[in-house]
């Protein structure tokens, strides 16, 4: 009897995080599936939820505004993760060199990703205010006209791309930084000694060696960046005319503002796959 406790005892450490995983992903994952099949709206979440088939999901696709969505969700990711890769790699190779006050500097450049991104929202709507903000006084002052950072239709997603890369950055700091520390110096010490330059060591060493660390940092990012909603919600909430209501955002108020939560549930679905795709995507790019 005491030997079926021990070859269980592993299973009783694992129960708690299991539980975990089943009541806040794995059950709201199937719950999420079953709404998107029936007919689930505020007016109707009391009645006997009509079964609908794919009903939900034809209309989805007939929404010019889901187009829009994925349009600027597309923009917005591709501008969030590109700049905070570039810059993020960058300032950790940077850091890497053993400057002077490293140490400081690494901790002031994770403070961003340590506050709230409401609070960060709140701040960069203040500095991209259209009458009282920072950034257009200054304009002002330099003898610039004002521009529409939120009002415009053409500038407004990269200002949310810009407070999406201030905030999100650091990760890709701190992440890219410990795979920098996890090299063997010693590799740099013979391509020294065979003549290589600084620039040559960087790209056939510490690029191919950082490639599984590039590879997870671009999935995380680019998840995050899909399903974030948080500056958008704060800072526009969506405008001006949808330009800046990416497809999480779109989910959100289908759900929530609009009470459709069967039309919110199918936009969840659709989020899942592309998340999905987009992890198997870099993942082939890691066998490579």
């Amino acid at each position: 009897m005491s030997s079926i406790f021990v070859k269980a005892e592993p299973y009783f450490f694992l129960a708690p995080a299991l539980a975990i995983l089943l009541v806040f992903l794995i059950f709201p994952l199937f719950w999420n599936i079953y709404i998107s099949f029936h007919d689930v709206s505020l007016i109707t979440i009391l009645n006997e939820w009509e079964y609908v088939g794919w009903t939900n999901f034809i209309d989805l696709f007939n929404d010019p505004n889901f187009y829009t969505s994925l349009k600027v969700t597309i923009m917005f990711v591709g501008g969030s993760v590109a700049l905070q890769f570039g810059i993020g790699l960058l300032i950790s190779i940077l850091l890497h060199q053993q400057v002077r006050a490293s140490g400081v500097l690494r901790a002031i450049f994770i403070i961003p990703w340590t506050i709230s991104a409401v609070i960060a929202a709140f701040s960069f709507k203040f500095i991209f205010d259209d009458n009282f903000g920072i950034l257009n006084y200054i304009l002002n002052q330099l003898g610039l006209q004002s521009v529409g950072w939120l009002s415009d239709p053409n500038i407004v997603i990269w200002s949310l791309v810009i407070a999406n890369v201030w905030y999100g950055t650091p990760f890709t700091i701190l992440f890219l930084t410990a795979g920098l520390l996890s090299l063997n110096p010693t590799i740099y010490e013979a391509a020294v000694m065979d003549g290589a330059t600084k620039l040559r060591s960087f790209r056939y060493i510490t690029l191919p060696l950082l490639r599984p660390f590039i590879v997870i940092n671009l999935v995380l990012i680019t998840m995050w960046s899909v399903n974030f909603f948080d500056i958008q919600l704060v800072m526009t909430g969506g405008g001006p005319l949808f330009a800046s209501t990416t497809t999480s955002l779109y989910m959100y108020r289908q759900a929530f503002e609009f009470g459709l939560l069967s039309k919110g549930a199918v936009t969840g679905i659709i989020l899942i796959v592309i998340n999905l795709s987009v992890a198997l995507i870099y993942l082939k790019l890691l066998r490579r």
